[in-house]
């Protein structure tokens, strides 16, 4: 009977060992600040993150716009947006459902002239 009873401590111990490291491996993959039943994933974090253009080439009838240090010419995408136009100072992106307009520039940005 001993034999028996070791046997069913040894099982019983290997049962809580796997939950509890089952447990561990999937508390690294969950964000503790979200909401609680929130199942968003890490991914989508990266795949919204901000748009940035970071400059406009105007060439003879093409033009190279840079964001997110990704080289575009008009009808290229990125993420979810095709870029549709390219301005002196901006472009146009679109999604289904959003249209967006980045600057090179920020519009708060204030012209200064330095003192002489």
């Amino acid at each position: 009977m001993s034999k028996l009873t070791s046997l069913m401590s040894l099982i019983a111990s290997l049962f809580f060992v796997i939950t509890l490291c089952s447990s561990v491996a999937h508390a690294g993959k969950v964000d503790p600040t979200s909401p609680f039943g929130h199942s968003g994933s890490s991914s989508q974090v990266i795949a919204e993150k901000k748009l940035v253009l970071e400059s406009i080439i105007h060439g003879e009838g093409i033009h190279t716009v840079v964001i997110n240090g990704k080289v575009m010419k008009t009808n290229d995408t990125i993420g979810k947006y095709r870029l549709t136009a390219v301005n002196d100072q901006s472009v146009v992106l679109r999604s289904e459902t959003q249209r967006l307009k980045l600057h090179v520039f920020k519009e708060s940005v204030v012209n200064v002239s330095v003192a002489k």
